[in-house]
């Protein structure tokens, strides 16, 4: 389907779109994009020096010029030989192209030029706004016939309409052009259907063909595997099977663009850029993900399993389901829709922005030194220069007056590196975990040999910025287990790196959902150790205050609820606990960082959303001597029925057909046998009819009033399934509620059971 290509929609992009690097004097972020796309189809480049000078006002001729690029026209050497306007000499710099927006044979039905009445052009005069409106009209096929006798407010209001002049404040029709309004009028303009039915976009007319509803996920300054000349988008529903050829290196600030992609008229097949479309697209900072949902600053995501989900650290596109795992805390997680609103992709991607460029390492002889006045942050939380480690990697925002630290690092085998271990491009620790290296960062690989252990430094954007033996600096290898498969293990590591290793222990999935410790051998596995939850910081959490006892908590905590001794940790978000204040008994483990802020926190039960409530069943196996239990679950998972099995040691009571709880993220089937399984017997807090309930929010009982859990199913106990409250309501007039705790405790209705 055509359709005109709005700038308005850039606002969603640039919200997750960094400025781009090309161009020093620009700082907004809608521009520099602007600018880049331009740039990359050849349109409309800088000055030079890396500068765009924006806010330089333009003439008739040069607009005349980036006109006649627009419209595809890139060879005029046959039209400056002669002279048409007799102030345009034909050793006027811009002569070949005025004179071809006259004659030639593309351009001149579209009359997009005219003169003056006394047959000047005015090449050196500044253009006015009414004037670049009429040509960009002109452009697109129209006349004066379909326009209006009124010149320039016809014009004008025309271009509006078209939405020519979106993002562009300009209105009065005298104004003068800046380079800046002029980018942002082409853009819009190049993405607008020509006049007449069918015709296309004006872009057709710089492409040999275009492709539709693409997303550009990596280049080979994001993905050391590409070269200069590759990108790998998203099409079609899936990632090509080898990347795209591009012109040259499509500038980063392009990555995560939801568009059309530009297939130059020259060459085979090669991409030259890429033109926003107006989809619907969100962003989120992610602080933390499960198999289910996705935890962010703002909400709780719960994307269909199968949505497609591209993490660019692991280079990888796969179902949800498949993926999740690969989600860290601080990620931005970028939502893609299609043009009926239907989520298409999810994709955590690289910055735009190297951080490689502008971080060092702190303590050093040779580290940079940090402008007075720049506010330092480190994990989220304001610290002042005395809590800044050596070896600590500070990365420099100017723009912000920012130094942003962070102390994340891993320590293990050196097992690979290529092209060369002495200067990599790619590293592997734990025999397949890989890593980017920039060629600031290969320096440090000097004199480091394969086998050796090392530890690598990552900015707070997740790239590395050096590495050195481990026993000059080493990293604390504590993590949460979030996925087994096999020997494939998942380790959220509590400075915020996430680990895909293949690992050694004597039964990996026991250790599903709980705290580990993570070492290597020689011969580079990777081994975990279970750890205990001992140790935190002393005092109350109070939410409001950010502070446990007089330890600040960083804005970006990972939280993580143990709801029972033993129990798989489950992760949640802050906005999870309805609570102004944790007290300290519910406060089982913290982790700080070198500055002594609180970066990770494991609570007790306190949300009651790290269960899975429904309808409890065991089971037995096997003679005597060789028996095997099962304790199974029936559940609502929103929109279905959901049975589940676990193996365990023993059965626990009060099973079978009553409304119970189980912790989240036991491995269910029969290939491990969770040992410290346990359960949560619901309260009977009343049975009511359909008045009680208050929509689908809460009900009022003869306890008082009780919220009702999200989405909440219930249990029809002669059909043995679950069906949706609203069909509950339709069909049945007695519904038992339960409830976790008492309402004042922050206990919800988690199950109902009607007849």
């Amino acid at each position: 389907m055509k359709k005109r290509l709005l700038s308005l929609c850039l606002a969603f992009l640039f919200a997750i779109t960094p400025a781009s690097a090309s161009f020093t004097d620009i700082t907004d972020s809608k521009l520099s994009q602007t600018v880049s796309v331009l740039d990359a189809l050849g349109i409309m480049q800088g000055v030079g020096g890396n500068r765009f000078d924006p806010n330089s006002a333009l003439t008739r001729a040069q607009f005349c010029k980036l006109a006649v690029t627009a419209l595809g026209v890139s060879d005029v050497s046959a039209y400056g030989s002669y002279t048409i306007f007799p102030d345009v000499k034909s050793s006027h710099w811009a002569a070949q192209y005025i004179n071809a927006a006259v004659r030639h044979p593309d351009l001149k039905e579209y009359s997009i030029i005219r003169g003056y009445a006394d047959g000047t052009f005015g090449p050196d005069k500044t253009v006015n706004f009414g004037e670049v409106c009429t040509m960009l009209l002109r452009m697109l096929g129209y006349t004066e016939a379909d326009i209006g006798p009124f010149w320039p407010a016809d014009y004008i209001a025309r271009a509006q309409s078209l939405g020519l002049t979106e993002n562009v404040s300009l209105t009065n029709a005298t104004a003068a052009v800046k380079r800046g309004d002029a980018a942002t009028l082409l853009l819009n303009t190049l993405g607008t259907e020509l006049k007449g039915d069918n015709s296309g976009m004006l872009l057709n007319k710089i492409s040999s063909s275009t492709i539709e509803n693409c997303i550009l996920l990596a280049t080979s300054e994001t993905d050391s595997s590409l070269a200069p000349n590759e990108a790998i988008f998203y099409e079609n529903g899936s990632l090509n099977e080898s990347p795209r050829k591009t012109a040259g290196t499509l500038d980063k600030s392009l990555i995560g663009v939801y568009g059309t992609i530009v297939i130059g008229k020259e060459g085979d097949k090669v991409a030259v850029g890429v033109v926003p479309n107006n989809n619907k697209i969100e962003s989120y900072t992610v602080t933390s993900a499960a198999a289910d949902s996705i935890s962010t600053s703002t909400q709780t995501l719960r994307p269909n399993r199968d949505t497609d989900l591209y993490v660019a650290r692991e280079k990888k596109l796969d179902k949800f389901s498949n993926m999740w795992a690969g989600i860290q805390h601080g990620d931005t997680l970028t939502l893609y829709y299609d043009e009926y609103g239907a989520l298409q992709l999810m994709a955590v991607l690289p910055s735009a922005t190297s951080s490689s460029d502008t971080s060092f390492v702190y303590g050093l002889a040779t580290s940079v030194n940090i402008p007075e006045g720049y506010q330092i942050i480190k994990n989220g939380a304001v610290i002042d220069r005395s809590r800044i480690k050596k070896y600590d990697v500070v990365t420099l925002d100017p723009a912000n007056r920012q130094a942003v630290v962070s102390d994340a690092k891993i320590s293990g085998c050196y097992t690979k590196g290529e092209p060369s271990f002495a200067y990599p491009q790619t590293v592997e620790l734990f025999g397949g975990q890989s890593y980017s290296i920039s060629d600031r960062a290969a320096a440090s690989f000097e004199d480091i040999k394969l086998k050796d252990y090392i530890t690598l430094l990552f900015s707070e954007a997740g790239d590395v910025i050096a590495a050195y033996p481990k026993n000059m600096v080493s990293a604390d290898m504590q993590g949460i287990v979030t996925a087994v498969d096999g020997k494939k293990v998942t380790v959220v590591l509590t400075n915020g790196l996430t680990l895909h290793i293949q690992a050694e222990a004597e039964s990996l999935d026991e250790l599903m959902g709980r705290l580990v410790s993570v070492g290597q051998s020689s011969n580079g596995s990777a081994y975990l150790t279970k750890r205990a939850l001992t140790g935190r910081v002393s005092g109350n959490w109070s939410i409001a205050d950010g502070k446990i006892g007089n330890s600040v908590v960083s804005p970006k905590v990972r939280i993580y609820e143990e709801v029972a001794p033993g129990a798989p940790l489950s992760a949640i978000a802050q906005s999870d606990i309805d609570l102004a204040s944790v007290s300290s008994s519910q406060i089982r483990y913290t982790v700080i960082d070198n500055a002594g802020t609180v970066t990770n926190i494991i609570l007790g039960d306190v949300t009651g959303d790290s269960w899975i409530y429904g309808i409890g069943s065991g089971s037995s196996r096997g003679e005597d001597d060789n028996k095997e239990y099962y304790a199974g679950i029936k559940y609502w998972d929103g929109s279905k029925t959901v049975s589940e099995e676990y193996r365990v040691d023993t059965l626990p009571g009060g099973l079978n057909g009553s409304a119970i709880g189980i912790p989240k993220g036991y491995k269910n089937g029969s290939s491990a046998v969770n040992r410290s399984f346990s359960t949560l017997p619901l309260k009977l807090v009343d049975t009511v009819s359909i008045s009680a309930f208050d929509g689908a929010t809460g009900v009022r009982t003869r306890d008082g009033y009780y919220n009702l859990t999200d989405d909440i199913g219930v249990y029809v106990s002669d059909r043995r399934e679950f069906i949706s409250l609203q069909n509950a309501k339709a069909n049945y007039t007695n519904f038992r509620l339960y409830a976790n705790k008492n309402a004042e405790d922050g206990g919800k209705i988690r199950m109902i059971i009607a007849s």
